[in-house]
C-alpha cells in the first residue's frame, strides 16, 4: 500500500509539471485541408517506372526489366513503351488514368481489356535535403509527407544541426518562398505538407567546427 500510495504521489507531481514547450501557429498561418495518404493522386513523369499488366495477357504487359521485375521507365518525352500498343503518353497522369488509356488503346485487338498499372520505381518527382542532417540528398517524393516527416526519412539531425534554424524553400527559389521554422520547440507549421522541387536546409550551430 505504502508503494502505491508513492506511485500516485509521483504520478500526481508529474500531472503539475510545465508541459513541453509549443509554439503557437503563427496568426497569419491558414491551415489547409487536410490530406489523406489513400485519397493522394501520384502523378507520372520521366524518371518513373509502370508496371502496366494486361490481365491474361502477359505478352501484353510491360517487359521484363533487371531483376526479375516488370516495368516500362517513363522517358523523357513521358511515354512509355508496350508490346502491340507501342508509345503511349503517359505524362502527368494517375496509374488510373494510365489503365484507361491502354485499355483504350488495346480495344483495337481485345475485346474487353483489363488493365492495372501500378508505379515500381519513383524518380519523377524530388525534394532536397540539406545541411547539418545525417542523410542529406535529393529524396523521391512517393507519397506527400510533411517537413518532420522529411527530416525523419533524412535520418534526423547531426551533432552540429542548430533545430531553431530550419529554411524551407517551398516552390521557387525566391525570398518570398522562404520558411524559417524552430522545431525545437516542435513548430506546428512542421506539419504542412511539402511539395516537388522543394529545398530543407538545416543550419549549423554557430560554435560547430566547419573545418
Amino acid at each position: 500500500m505504502r508503494r502505491a500510495l508513492t506511485v500516485l504521489a509521483c504520478l500526481a507531481a508529474a500531472c503539475h509539471s510545465d508541459p513541453p514547450s509549443v509554439l503557437a501557429p503563427p496568426e497569419d498561418l491558414v491551415p489547409g485541408p487536410a490530406l489523406a495518404l489513400d485519397t493522394f493522386d501520384y502523378r507520372v513523369g520521366p524518371g518513373d517506372v509502370v508496371r502496366v499488366n494486361v490481365f491474361a495477357h502477359p505478352e501484353l504487359s510491360s517487359s521484363e526489366l533487371t531483376g526479375g521485375m516488370r516495368g516500362s521507365p517513363v522517358s523523357g518525352s513521358g511515354r512509355v513503351e508496350l508490346p502491340l500498343v507501342g508509345e503511349l503518353l503517359v505524362d502527368g497522369l494517375t496509374t488510373a488514368e494510365i489503365s484507361a488509356r491502354a485499355a483504350e488503346a488495346l480495344g483495337r485487338y481485345l475485346k474487353t481489356p483489363h488493365v492495372d498499372t501500378a508505379v515500381v520505381r519513383f524518380g519523377a518527382h524530388r525534394y532536397l535535403m540539406l545541411g547539418a542532417i545525417k542523410n542529406p540528398g535529393a529524396y523521391a517524393m512517393e507519397h506527400p509527407l510533411t517537413l518532420y516527416e522529411a527530416l525523419a526519412e533524412a535520418g534526423g539531425f547531426d551533432t552540429y544541426a542548430d533545430r531553431e534554424q530550419i529554411a524551407w524553400v517551398h516552390g521557387a527559389l525566391a525570398p518570398e518562398n522562404l520558411r524559417l521554422f524552430d522545431v525545437s520547440a516542435l513548430d506546428p507549421r512542421g506539419g504542412l505538407l511539402l511539395s516537388p522541387g522543394d529545398v530543407v536546409f538545416v543550419a549549423r550551430r554557430s560554435w560547430a567546427d566547419t573545418s
